[in-house]
Formats: structure tokens, sequence, C-alpha cells
């Protein structure tokens, strides 16, 4: 099945500039990402995919872990992040009535706390001195339109990157330029930020998700501090 482009005018940017990529995961690898563990365990495991050849199959039951990659990494010379992903299954609970059927239940509200889980949730986080680090949640989501924002908190803004109209296991292709995203999000610029973490999850809902990744690098685009030159 043909990739879905996210970000479309920014692949245009991409095409049309000379880029320079830093691999951070390449077929499945995680050998430089670190275990999140938050509540209980996800499961992710490398599989073999026939499109996009080894990638990461993460399942979650109930669970909130993830992987972090830990390391600077400048966003003057490499600002967009690139990336592949697509969902098996967005969270769910599955019941059983008296009759003995099951029903699946999946009607929650992402943006609300007890509702706070994605079947795929890309997280780049920037620390900070006397304070709580800051972030943002690239997510897939069920139900937000693609686009949607909202806060978890002040520290932690999400951001609907895929989901609406996507079928299951169509993979999606994506370009995020975060230090745009920063900015638009906290109204702050940023040079840096110092890891990604990578987190299906369903605790919040006690249910299940499946969701899988694919490659992920960064592209040496044109930099905010470019266009203030």
């Amino acid at each position: 099945m043909p990739n879905t482009w996210a970000s479309i005018g920014l692949l245009f940017l991409v095409l049309a500039i000379p880029t320079q990529a830093k691999p951070l995961l390449v077929e499945g690898n995680l050998e430089h990402w670190q275990k999140v563990l938050i509540e209980g365990e996800t499961h992710y495991s490398p599989i073999m995919d026939m499109e996009q050849g080894v990638v990461i199959r993460a399942q979650s039951d109930g669970s909130a872990s993830g992987y972090e990659y830990q390391g600077k990494i400048n966003l003057n010379r490499t600002p967009v992040l690139q990336w592949q992903w697509t969902a098996e299954q967005t969270p769910v609970v599955q019941t059983v009535l008296a009759d003995g059927t099951r029903q699946s239940i999946n009607h929650f509200d992402e943006t609300q706390p007890q509702g706070n889980d994605f079947v795929l949730r890309l997280i780049v986080s920037k620390e900070a001195l006397f304070q709580a680090p800051k972030a943002i949640h690239y997510v897939w989501s069920h139900s937000q339109s693609l686009e949607s924002t909202w806060s978890i908190d002040e520290n932690n803004k999400v951001l609907v990157v895929g989901g609406a109209g996507q079928k299951a296991m169509q993979w999606q292709m994506v370009f995020r330029h975060i230090q745009k995203d920063w900015q638009a999000l906290f109204g702050e610029s940023i040079d840096e930020i110092d890891s990604i973490t990578l987190m299906t999850d369903s605790d919040n809902i006690k249910g299940q998700a499946i969701g899988y990744y694919g490659d992920m690098h960064t592209l040496a685009v044109q930099s905010m501090a470019d266009n203030q030159q």
C-alpha cells in the first residue's frame, strides 16, 4: 500500500534543499535507545514487514512504556524529524456482556487525562534549568483531526500528526520541523532537544493498542536560525 505523506509543504522543502540525514532508528535497531517504564511494560519486538523491511511492533496491554534516544540534537543543523509508522489497533477496551458477547469500546476523549492513550506516540523533549522538561507529543489519534493540539499540562503539548482518515496498516511517513512546532506550541525558540521517546500506551483506559514504528532520521533543511540571518 502507498505511503501517506504528512506535512506536504515541508516535503517539498525537503526535496528542494540538499539534505543531510542523521539516522536515529534503522531496521528496528534499538541499540542506542533506553527502555522507559511508566506503567507496566509495552512489548516491543522487531518484525519483518513486506513493505518497510524490519520494523518495531509495539503492543500495549494496559501499559505505558517506551524507548528513549538520549543525546542532544542540534536543531540549527537538523531541525526536521522524519519517521514512519502505522497503526493496527488504536486503544480499545474489550468487555464481555451478560449474554456472553464481546463488545469493543474505543470512544474515549484523548484530550482528557483518563483518555490520554495513543497507539503511536513520539515525544521530543528539552531539559530546562530549575524546572521540569518541556515536550511535544506527536501522536496518531483515533478521533482528533490532523494538526489538532492540546495540553497535557503546561510543559507537555500534544500535536496530532497521524490517524485521521488512515486505514489500519497503511504506512505513513511524517516530516516535522521541530523548531517551528515548538514556536507554535510554546511560543519559544529552541536550538536543540535532549531526547526522543517512542511509546505505545493504553494504561489509562486499561485496554490494548498495537502499532508499528519504522525508520527515523533527522534532516538538515533550513532552520529558523537561518531565516533570522
